[in-house]
């Protein structure tokens, strides 16, 4: 086996991979995430990427050693930009932690400074020159100007990284501190993936070139995973979905696209591999193993979906599990109408008649929906005399009406109509023979369950859109939330209904738990300054807020029991602070347990108050210099 070949072969389509993976990370921000400045800013990363992984696919086996050298020169373009955007998105990020003190002119100039140090390598010899290719890898000599340049890059990149870390330390919850994590590892995947590091020194001859090789492989497989974990963490940032969408949504995208590629070019490699070995005709089983390679894929990615959902969904999974059954389970109008269609189609079958109708009541009035055979007029079913239906001609549970038999469709309780069916009347007469009778009833079962099932969903759908707006506002102010408290000023502290229950959730877990360390009172600024006196603790910071509320709400004094002025102090304390059971505190209170609960959600609103006003206290004074 020949390693150098094999190695190149394989850097070769880890190099695609790579470019692949960057490109298709770009157009998911673009599509998902385009209103988020830390994405816009990491795109900029992404297309310089995407450009020097090009210009090295470009030049592959390339012969022409002027071509070669063109093509190293016009790489500048992506090279001489990554310090200047990772300034860009180094400031993006200290944007969302509320630390934006990037002078404009530095900004400015870091573009100019980037297009003449681009314009210079691709037209003189200041920066690079002299194209030579060592090792099967092709690379230019540096020129006066290339240190300086790479002293300008390592700064960027080592200044953006520390700025990186500082942001993860403002962060206020625990998730938001792990995806800062994942961005701060990633962080230097574009440097690895574009800086020419053979300029330096070149490839020293003592060392085997199947090192460099393997050593570029390795930087590649490196680059792909920290660019993958960069947008991971980015995807979240700005974002208004649920953290639970955005997981799911780019994990699938990562497999059925810039994975779904590497595979494919794996396939391709292979094929090649193969025809070669055993004499086969071009392409002939290469093409064959990428379509195999691209459906088995999305196969896989489709039957791996409940391991998928297990991985990403580790909390309130069975919530998503209901959530995801219901939304399989629902009844569009086209998919009623198809079903009522087939069962209407079966009843006229079944008593050999050539037409018939389905009628839904809507608000009083029968809406013809189906209706086969010929025509019959919505007017004419809505002149259908409901009022009288009860007391007309009928046979064998069938109103006679108009030539049609008429079949009321009632819910499963018997009592609301729901519908009408028609049919219109067969040569043959009533009653139906028993095997036919039983049939034709459950045909009409299956209609009534349709069109009661229609009726529920759009009583759920009617009490769900008034909280529409209301859940997307609460998914905004997440956004908001997730990386730093200072965002929070954007909405009034006093005006949020979600307030008091923050408080409650925060007292609920005051000793640990999730609703104490993801609550979004983490980001008041009376929290961020009690956490800088506990270690730099937020959830010791907010214990601290909590307990100092509790003691203003504290009457003077000496404590008593069953004392009213005492009663909120003591259930907050009692039930939160101590721990004591509802049945308990209210024993030892003298109220009963629907009392008890009256008064603790008064004590939770007045725990509120003097919070609120601790924050517009501490805003007061910051605003007036103090």
């Amino acid at each position: 086996m020949n390693w150098p070949e094999l190695l190149i072969g394989a850097n070769d389509v880890l190099s695609v991979g790579v470019g692949a993976t960057a490109f298709a990370l770009q157009l998911y921000l673009f599509f998902y995430n385009r209103d988020s400045r830390v994405a816009r800013s990491f795109s900029g990363l992404l297309a310089c990427v995407v450009f020097v992984y090009l210009t090295d696919l470009l030049m592959g086996d390339a012969q022409n050693p002027r071509l070669t050298e063109s093509l190293l020169r016009w790489q500048w373009l992506g090279i001489a930009f990554t310090p200047t955007l990772y300034l860009e998105f180094t400031r993006a990020i200290r944007h969302v932690v509320q630390q934006d003190h990037f002078p404009h002119w530095l900004r400015i100039g870091s573009y100019v400074l980037s297009a003449v140090i681009a314009a210079l390598a691709v037209t003189t010899d200041l920066v690079v020159h002299n194209g030579v290719k060592q090792e099967g890898a092709a690379f230019l000599h540096p020129g006066p100007l290339f240190y300086p340049f790479a002293l300008l890059f390592a700064l960027a990149l080592f200044w953006g990284l520390r700025q990186t870390l500082a942001a993860r330390r403002r962060c206020y919850t625990h998730a938001a501190r792990r995806r800062m994590t994942y961005l701060s590892i990633g962080f230097i995947a574009p440097a690895l993936g574009v800086f020419p590091y053979l300029l330096i020194m070149g490839w020293p001859v003592a060392l085997p070139g199947i090192l460099l090789w393997a050593l570029l492989l390795l930087g590649n497989i490196a680059v792909g995973v920290m660019l993958a974990l960069m947008a991971y963490a980015v995807a979240f940032i700005g974002a208004l979905t649920p953290d639970r969408v955005i997981k799911h949504r780019l994990v699938r995208f990562l497999l059925r696209g810039p994975f779904a590629a590497l595979v494919a070019l794996i396939a391709f490699g292979v094929g090649r591999t193969v025809e070669h070995a055993l004499g086969l005709g071009q392409y002939t089983l290469s093409l064959l193993a990428v379509a195999a390679a691209v459906i088995l894929v999305q196969l896989g990615v489709e039957l791996a979906k409940p391991l998928l959902d297990l991985a990403l969904y580790r909390e309130g999974r069975e919530e998503v599990v209901r959530a995801q059954e219901l939304s399989q389970s629902l009844l569009t109008t086209a998919d009623l109408r198809q079903f009522l269609e087939n069962i209407l189609a079966a009843l006229c079958e079944l008593v050999q008649s050539d037409a018939g109708f389905i009628a839904a009541l809507e608000n009083g009035l029968l809406q013809r929906d189906i209706w086969c055979g010929f025509n019959i007029t919505a007017d004419d079913i809505a002149g259908f005399p409901l009022a009288e239906s009860t007391t007309a001609e009928s046979q064998d549970g069938l109103i006679l009406w108009n030539d049609y038999w008429i079949a009321p469709l009632y819910d499963r309780a018997n009592v609301e109509l729901l519908g009408l069916m028609g049919i219109r009347r067969p040569q043959s007469p009533l009653p139906l023979p028993a095997e036919r009778r039983e049939l034709f009833e459950r045909l009409l079962q299956q209609a009534q369950v349709a069109l009661e099932d229609r009726r529920l969903q759009q009583v759920a759908f009617a009490a769900l859109t008034p909280i529409l707006g209301e859940l997307g506002e609460i998914q905004r102010r997440q956004g908001l939330l997730r990386y730093n408290g200072a965002s929070a000023e954007s909405f009034e502290l006093t005006a949020s209904e979600e307030l008091p229950q923050w408080v409650h959730d925060a007292l609920a877990h005051y000793w640990g738990g999730p609703r104490l360390t993801e609550n979004p009172l983490l980001s008041l600024q009376v929290v961020q300054r009690a956490a800088a006196s506990h270690d730099g603790s937020p959830i010791k910071g907010l214990r601290a807020v909590l307990s100092e509320a509790l003691e203003q709400l504290r009457p003077d004094g000496e404590r008593k029991l069953t004392a009213p002025e005492w009663l909120l102090y003591n259930i907050l304390e009692m039930k939160f602070i101590r721990g004591e059971k509802v049945r308990e505190v209210a024993m030892r209170l003298a109220l009963s347990e629907s009392d008890y609960y009256r008064k603790q959600r008064i004590a939770i609103e007045s725990l509120t108050h003097i919070i609120v006003d601790m924050e517009t206290h501490l805003r007061e004074d910051t605003a007036a210099g103090k």
